[in-house]
């Protein structure tokens, strides 16, 4: 099947696949809802007849929890949940190995603030409703730095107390994914999201594909822009909060301390859903100079941020 610049579809997702099925309707598009990642997860496919949309919904689903079973924290039988557990992965797979030179090029750019080795820190927040003692705080610290993960074709292997988060980027790598499977069936337009946004090809009207911006991703946007074939991701420092306590979800491998709220929220664009992801992620912990010196480094990159004080920031 081949689909035409008018027949075009529109995927949204919490993140990645749960329990529930739904079709819209009869005659015109699918979707699926469910529970993924412990959050509400929401799948839909517009614009084509119903039996052609189910066919690629099932696609993209199988495509989401095939990656899903690599990359989830939340399935005790992904492959970072065995590395975690065990310190060590035998033959990783391609999917796995190339995340991975993903998260190094995106280490080297943001000059370490983008780690996934953080997942100890994020650990003892967690525990501790977001206020970890100095005690738990140095022993989470001596276990991250990506630096200390030994990375070949052959085996992942941590140092003990060790554990690695793909949460800055896996959403982003799997929009790409999905992309290519819908390219692959005929996909010529269309926004696909997983987690973040890629804009394929040209809207329904053969402009632009317009992407509203907002602190949180529940909230109201405040700013738009457009896309063609082109993605975009967001972080915001206190976008998710540990408990009632002060901290948000981002954490400074450096420091160990959460993300100061100097920023509301950090966009960037590029052509891969995947590193938008990751440098979303670690410009939320630079400063403006900072953020620009790390997206001047990839030249199809481009950001949006707003500060603390409404001062937006774009280059």
């Amino acid at each position: 099947m081949n689909l035409s610049r008018r027949r075009f579809i529109s995927i949204t997702a919490g993140c990645l696949l749960g329990a529930h099925h739904a079709i819209a309707s009869e005659n015109m598009g699918a979707r699926w809802q469910g529970i993924a990642l412990g959050a509400h997860a929401d799948l839909r496919l517009v614009g084509l007849p119903a039996r052609e949309a189910e066919r690629l919904l099932l696609a993209a689903r199988a495509e989401i929890e095939r990656l899903e079973r690599q990359f989830s924290l939340y399935r005790f039988d992904s492959a970072l949940v065995r590395l975690n557990a065990t310190g060590s992965l035998d033959a990783p797979g391609p999917d796995m190995l190339e995340l991975c030179s993903l998260v190094s090029t995106i280490h080297q750019a943001s000059s370490g603030r983008f780690d996934p080795s953080v997942q100890p820190l994020w650990m003892a927040y967690a525990r501790a409703s977001g206020v970890p003692d100095r005690k738990a705080l140095a022993a989470a610290r001596a276990a991250t730095g990506w630096s200390k993960v030994e990375i070949s074709a052959d085996r992942i292997r941590l140092r003990t107390g060790a554990a690695l988060t793909f949460n800055g980027i896996a959403q982003g790598f799997i929009t790409d994914r999905v992309v290519d499977l819908l390219k692959a069936q005929g996909l010529e337009a269309g926004l696909v999201s997983v987690g973040e946004i890629a804009a394929v090809g040209a809207s329904p009207g053969g402009e632009d594909w317009v992407i509203g911006l907002a602190d949180l991703e529940d909230g109201p946007p405040d700013d738009a822009i457009h896309l063609r074939d082109r993605a975009v991701a967001t972080s915001s420092p206190r976008g998710t909060m540990f408990g009632a306590g002060p901290a948000g979800h981002i954490l400074n491998p450096e420091t160990g301390m959460a993300a100061p709220a100097n920023w509301r929220r950090v966009s960037i664009v590029h052509r891969s859903a995947a590193i938008a992801d990751g440098l979303s992620t670690a410009g939320v912990l630079q400063g403006a100079a900072e953020l620009r010196a790390m997206v001047a480094r990839f030249p199809d990159a481009s950001v949006r941020a707003i500060d603390r004080t409404g001062n937006r920031l774009a280059a």
